[in-house]
């Protein structure tokens, strides 16, 4: 039995460093792939690197993250689109990118975010490449810029709130992609969401090296088996077939060969 992380940050400053040893200790755990998400242009220059160390281990891609649109001006920013243009046709997958309404990354407002998410998936339609979402206290706001986008292929990464919600990214024909948040006690919306979501429609990543299981500091690819067997026991199913449909899943969307 073995894996794929649908999502992870191995471009990372904090990892890029030692990714080729990463790689090999986790290929004894069975993790064979990791679809990497996009930050700023320095991040996709170090996903280059990465992808042609390791090809077919490493699948890249290439976004305009909430935190770096939040935090850059109007200028950089245009110009760091113009190489996402000229890069992203290489890429497996548009991303991430999306809304975040913490108040350390609104700053520049809710109109500025929503521009550069528009303009992203406006891109990632034109040239078909599947979207990787990035939304934090704004669902409601995210839908209605998807509305006019839909239908989508991608995923929504570290899914993290309710059924209702979860069944609005769904009908958009989008992907819920499942992290460490369902490990945690008050879990309890992602866990019915995850119950009812059908099996097709799920992934599994770790987001390593953030957002990691309760009681850690750190991380990695490997706590992506944490989440399957959670996930197993939430839907009471045997966690070969969840790790099977997940990894699939996956495939199905970005064309990441299994």
């Amino acid at each position: 039995m073995w894996t794929l992380d649908a999502h992870c940050h191995l471009s990372d400053q904090r990892l890029f460093p030692t990714a080729g040893d990463y790689v090999k200790t986790l290929a004894k755990n069975n993790i064979r792939g990791f679809l990497l998400g996009g930050v700023d242009p320095e991040d996709w220059a170090r996903q280059a690197e990465l992808k042609n160390q390791l090809p077919g281990t490493f699948f890249t891609c290439l976004g305009l993250h909430p935190y770096f649109v939040a935090k850059t001006d109007e200028k950089t920013l245009q110009i760091a689109f113009a190489a996402l243009k000229t890069l992203l046709p290489g890429a497996t997958a548009a991303g991430e990118m999306g809304l975040d309404l913490r108040t350390h990354y609104s700053a520049q407002g809710l109109k500025h975010q929503k521009k550069w998410l528009s303009e992203q998936l406006e891109l990632a339609q034109e040239l078909n490449k599947p979207v990787v979402l990035h939304i934090v206290r704004a669902h409601d706001h995210a839908l209605k810029t998807l509305e006019g986008f839909k239908p989508l292929k991608g995923m929504v990464h570290a899914f993290n709130s309710s059924p209702k919600v979860a069944e609005r990214y769904l009908d958009f024909g989008l992907h819920l992609s499942i992290g460490a948040g369902l490990l945690h006690e008050l879990a309890e919306p992602l866990r019915e969401a995850v119950r009812k979501a059908p099996l097709d429609r799920l992934l599994i990543e770790s987001d390593a090296p953030d957002q990691p299981p309760p009681g850690q500091t750190t991380h990695d690819s490997s706590t992506i088996w944490l989440v399957a067997r959670k996930i197993a026991e939430i839907r009471g199913e045997p966690v070969e077939k969840i790790v099977e449909k997940t990894r699939q899943n996956l495939a199905d969307i970005t064309g990441i060969p299994v």
